[in-house]
C-alpha cells in the first residue's frame, strides 16, 4: 500500500504486510504526545534545525519517504543531511529523536538515508577522534616532515579574450578582491606547514616573486596558468580550452597536481565565497567542498582509497578545526556544509583534495573579521592544525605560537617569555632558536634548551639585532619581534632604552546605519608585516545597491588603484630601525618589547615606540614610565597616532592631547622650527608604515613648546617640555625621511 501527498513532495511508504499494521502505526502516532506528532514536512524542518544550517545558503531537509516496519523506521531524505559533519554521538541522538517523533519512544531502530547514502557511513576519522582518547595510533604523531602538500590561493588576474583586456576573476568588494585576498591565508598556512617540516608546492607565484608578469602586474597577482607557463610546465597542463584562459586557469591547477613526479599527500584550493546573508549581523562562515567522482566516474584515488570517504575526512578535519578555533573569536561563527559537489579543483586531482571557502568576501559581517590580521592568523593556524591532524590524528603535536616578549640588556642577557597557547596544550615549546645579527651581516643561530634566557657577547662598536623562534616536536613558531642593542666605543656615551610598544595589528573601522554601511572613509587596517589584499577604498556605501556583475558589484564596491601593490604594516622591527640611527650618533642603547621593560634612572632617555597601536600600554609599563619621569633626570620620546594608547602619561609629561577629526593633516607635510619640511605617509604604500589618524597636541604648562606643526592645518604635530619630554602625534616611522626626523628628536633631548 502506498500513500502519497498530492504534490508528490513527500511520500509515506509502509510495508504492505497488512492493513492492521497501518492502523497500528496510525494509532501509535495518535497516541504520541502533542509535541511529538510531526508531519513529514515538520519532520524535515526538525531535522534541519538539528543540523544548525541556515536555510539562506543551504537547502532545507526534506523527507522524501518514510517506511515503518514494527520498531524499524527508515527515512529517505534529500542530500542536505549528507553535508553534515556526523559523529557517532550525534547520529545516536538524531536517531533517538526520530524514533520518539515517529514511534513515541526512543527504542526504535532508525536508518536515515540521505541522497542514497546511509549517514552512518559519513562518520569521518575526525569525528571519531573527537570522541576518542586522542592517543596517537602509531606513536609518531608529531609533525609533517617530508610530507608533500599542494596549496594555492584562488583565481588571479586573467586575459579575457572577448573583452581584450586583463581583468580580475571576482568582484572588487570591501577594499579587496578574492584573487588577491586569498593570498593572505595561503602565505601564513604555507609558512606554518613548512615550519612543521612539510614541502609546500604551489601553482601560483605565495609574494616573494616580485617579477612583473605578462599582464603588467606582479606575477603573484596573476592566475596559475601564467605562472606555470613561465616555469616551463607543459602546455598540456595550462593550455586546455583553446583561448578560454579563465577555464584554463581553474583546471590547470589540478592538472598540474596530477603531473607532479612526487607523491602528494593532499591539496587544498583556498577560496572565499560570494554568498550574501542580506544583512551585516550574520556571518556566512566556512564551507568545505569535496568531490566523490572524477571525470570518468571513478570513485577511487590514485592510491586506491575511496575518493569520497578520503576527501570528506580531509574536509571534516579542516572545517572542524576552523570552526572550533574561530568560535573563540566569534562565538556564532557559522559552520556550513561538508558539501559534495562537482568542481574541477576537487574533481580532477588523483590525490585527496578540497576547496576551502574560509568566509564570504561579499558579506559585510564576514569581512569585518576577514580584514583583521589577527583573525586571518587564527584561521590560517586552524588550517595548518587541521592538516596536521588529518595526517597524524588528534594527538599530533602542534608547533608553538610566536614569542611576543623579549629584552636585551647591556651585559648581553637576552630574555623572553614562553608563548602560551590556551587551546593547544601540546604547543608548549621545548627549545628555542636564538638568531643574532651583527651590524647588517648574516644571521647566526644557536639553540637554547628549556631556558628562556641566554647570555650573549656584546662587543663595543657593534650593533646587534635579535629575534627568537620557539620549537617543539611539532615544528617551529613564526619569528618573534626583532630587538636591538649597541654599546658605543666613545667614553661616557649616554645609554638609552628603546621600548618597542608597537605590538598591535587590526582591521579598518566600520560604520552602519539603515541606509549606508561599510568601512569608515580614510580608515585602513594595520597589517601584520605586509599584505597584498588592499586594492583601494570602498566607494559604494548604499545598502540597497545590488550586485549585478563583477564590474557593477553594488554595495561594498571599491576602487582598484592599489591592486597589485604590497602594503607595509607592523614589521615588528622598530627598535632595530631606531637603533640604526642611534648607532650613527654613537649613542649606546638596549631595547625591549613592552612586556619586558625594566627601567631605572641610569638611562639617559627612553624612546617609547607606540606606532599605530590602538591598545593602551599596560598599567605596569605606565607606572614604570611614571616612576622614571619622577626621578627628575629621566627624559622621554613618545610617538603615536593613538593618544589613548598612552593615557594617562599626560599627567606626568605636562602635556595635553586634543583630537582633530578626521585628520590633523590632509597633505602630510610637517614643518619644524628649524624650517625643515618632512612628509608623512598617509596612505598604504610599499615603502614603509603609514598613518591614517595623525593627531594634534596642545601644549600647556611652563616650558612646553611647539616642536613641529602640520603645515596645512597649522596645528601642533609635536610638543616638547623642558628638554625632558618630546611627544609626536604620529609614528615617526611613517615619515618618509625617518632617519632625519628621529635624529632631530634625539638632538633635542640630548643637546
Amino acid at each position: 500500500m502506498h500513500i502519497s501527498q498530492k504534490n508528490s513532495i513527500f511520500a509515506l511508504d509502509f510495508d504492505m504486510k497488512s492493513f492492521r499494521q497501518i492502523a497500528i502505526a496510525i494509532l501509535c502516532m495518535a497516541a504520541m504526545p502533542a509535541e511529538a506528532q510531526l508531519t513529514l514536512r515538520q519532520l524535515g524542518d526538525s531535522l534541519m534545525a538539528y543540523t544548525g544550517f541556515s536555510t539562506i545558503w543551504s537547502p532545507k531537509v526534506r523527507v522524501k519517504q518514510m517506511r515503518v516496519d514494527g520498531d524499524k523506521v527508515t527515512l529517505q531524505t534529500n542530500r542536505t543531511l549528507r553535508d553534515v559533519s556526523w559523529t557517532p554521538a550525534s547520529i545516536a541522538e538524531v536517531k533517538r529523536k526520530v524514533s520518539r517523533w515517529t514511534l513515541g519512544n526512543e527504542d526504535g531502530k532508525v536508518t536515515i538515508i540521505s541522497a542514497n547514502v546511509d549517514i552512518e557511513t559519513l562518520i569521518t576519522d575526525c569525528a571519531r577522534a573527537q570522541e576518542g582518547s586522542g592517543k596517537c595510533p602509531t606513536g609518531k604523531c608529531r609533525d609533517l616532515t617530508d610530507r608533500n602538500i599542494v596549496l594555492w590561493p584562488s583565481h588571479g588576474m586573467y586575459y579575457n579574450k572577448a573583452r581584450d583586456e586583463w581583468i580580475w576573476q571576482r568582484a572588487t568588494l570591501w577594499t579587496t578582491v578574492e584573487d588577491l585576498y586569498s593570498h593572505e591565508y595561503v602565505r601564513l598556512v604555507r609558512r606554518m606547514l613548512e615550519n612543521a617540516g612539510a614541502n609546500v608546492l604551489m601553482p601560483r607565484a605565495g609574494l616573494e616573486h616580485q617579477e612583473i608578469g605578462v599582464s603588467g602586474f606582479p606575477q603573484w597577482a596573476e592566475g596559475a596558468r601564467y605562472w606555470l607557463a613561465s616555469q616551463g610546465v607543459s602546455k598540456d597542463v595550462w593550455n586546455l580550452y583553446d583561448g578560454d584562459e579563465y577555464k584554463d586557469d581553474m583546471k590547470c591547477r589540478a592538472m598540474w597536481v596530477n603531473s607532479l613526479d612526487v607523491p602528494v599527500d593532499l591539496c587544498i584550493a583556498l577560496h572565499t565565497d560570494g554568498q550574501d546573508s542580506g544583512n551585516d549581523s550574520t556571518t556566512i562562515g566556512t564551507l568545505v567542498i569535496y568531490t566523490a567522482k572524477d571525470d570518468d566516474g571513478n570513485t577511487t584515488l590514485r592510491d586506491g582509497r575511496d575518493r569520497e570517504q578520503t576527501n570528506r575526512n580531509l574536509a571534516d578535519w579542516i572545517q572542524t578545526q576552523m570552526t572550533n578555533d574561530l568560535r573563540r573569536i566569534e562565538p556564532n561563527w557559522t559552520r556550513r556544509q561538508l558539501q559534495e559537489a562537482n568542481y574541477c579543483e576537487t574533481r580532477v586531482p588523483v590525490v585527496p583534495s578540497i576547496i576551502l571557502e574560509v568566509l564570504s568576501h561579499k558579506n559585510m559581517a564576514d569581512m569585518k573579521y576577514g580584514l583583521d590580521p589577527q583573525f586571518r592568523f587564527a584561521a590560517s593556524r586552524a588550517v595548518y592544525k587541521g592538516i596536521l591532524r588529518y595526517i597524524n590524528g588528534k594527538a599530533a603535536i602542534v608547533q608553538p605560537l610566536p614569542v611576543k616578549e623579549l629584552s636585551i640588556n647591556k651585559e648581553g642577557l637576552l630574555k623572553w617569555k614562553m608563548p602560551v597557547d590556551s587551546i593547544e596544550p601540546s604547543a608548549k615549546p621545548t627549545y628555542y632558536l636564538v638568531y643574532v645579527q651583527e651590524n647588517d651581516g648574516e644571521w647566526d643561530v644557536q639553540q637554547v634548551e628549556k631556558k628562556t634566557e641566554v647570555k650573549l657577547e656584546v662587543k663595543p662598536g657593534v650593533r646587534y639585532n635579535y629575534y627568537v623562534i620557539a620549537g617543539n616536536d611539532g615544528g617551529l613558531s613564526l619569528p618573534s619581534p626583532t630587538i636591538s642593542a649597541y654599546l658605543s666605543e666613545r667614553d661616557k656615551a649616554p645609554m638609552a632604552m628603546i621600548i618597542d610598544g608597537f605590538n598591535d595589528t587590526y582591521g579598518p573601522q566600520w560604520f552602519s546605519d539603515a541606509t549606508y554601511a561599510g568601512i569608515v572613509p580614510g580608515s585602513y587596517a594595520c597589517e601584520d608585516y605586509i599584505s597584498c589584499a588592499y586594492i583601494g577604498q570602498q566607494w559604494d556605501y548604499t545598502r540597497s545597491h545590488k550586485w549585478i556583475d563583477d564590474d557593477n558589484c553594488g554595495w561594498g564596491a571599491s576602487d582598484r588603484d592599489h591592486a597589485g601593490q604590497i602594503t607595509v604594516g607592523n614589521t615588528h622591527d622598530w627598535s632595530a630601525q631606531h637603533g640604526r640611527v642611534l648607532r650613527k650618533m654613537r649613542i649606546s642603547y638596549v631595547s625591549a618589547t613592552a612586556g619586558m621593560v625594566q627601567l631605572d634612572s641610569t638611562y639617559a632617555f627612553v624612546d617609547v615606540i607606540c606606532g599605530r597601536n590602538r591598545q593602551p600600554l599596560s598599567e605596569a609599563l605606565k607606572t614604570s614610565l611614571a616612576d622614571y619621569a619622577a626621578s627628575g633626570s629621566g627624559k622621554m620620546l613618545i610617538s603615536t597616532d593613538h593618544f589613548s594608547a598612552i593615557d594617562p602619561i599626560w599627567t606626568m609629561t605636562h602635556l595635553h592631547a586634543t583630537f582633530h577629526a578626521p585628520h590633523a593633516t590632509r597633505n602630510g607635510r610637517i614643518s619644524t622650527p628649524r624650517h625643515r619640511l618632512f612628509h608623512l605617509q598617509l596612505e598604504p604604500n610599499e615603502e614603509q608604515i603609514f598613518t591614517c589618524t595623525p593627531e594634534a597636541i596642545k601644549p600647556f604648562g611652563d616650558g612646553a613648546v611647539r616642536m613641529a606643526e602640520y603645515q596645512d592645518m597649522r596645528c601642533p604635530a609635536a610638543v616638547g617640555w623642558q628638554n625632558k619630554t618630546l611627544v609626536y602625534g604620529f609614528p615617526l616611522e611613517a615619515v618618509q625621511d625617518f632617519e632625519k626626523i628621529y635624529k632631530h628628536a634625539i638632538e633635542w633631548l640630548e643637546p
